[in-house]
């Protein structure tokens, strides 16, 4: 599992993402966004989460209680699953 799950160079991305200040790009966002992340992930502070939702024009968030950084899989799957779909599809990206 862990070899199917490594983000190779996504993760010093994030590294230097956390280094940046990104704030114009997000302003730049116009598409429906959802972002989705959990309270107790270590690797990524909720303080990215309140940025970017409060700069991306009508973004939404979804904070999950779930154990860590991978909330797509485990107890609380389910709940980023339905999220998701629900988003996609009042959105009009998913029917």
């Amino acid at each position: 599992m862990n070899n199917r799950q490594r983000s190779y160079s996504g993760f010093l991305i994030d590294l230097e993402q956390s280094q940046t200040d990104i704030t114009n790009e997000l302003r730049s966002i116009r598409a429906p966004t959802l972002i989705q992340h959990s309270k107790n992930d270590s690797v990524v502070p909720l303080t990215h989460v309140e940025q970017a939702q409060s700069c991306i024009p009508h973004a939404e968030a979804n904070v999950l209680d779930s154990w860590g950084h991978l909330i797509w899989i485990g107890q609380h799957a389910r709940h980023f699953d339905e999220r998701l779909l629900h988003f996609l599809s009042s959105n009009q990206i998913y029917e």
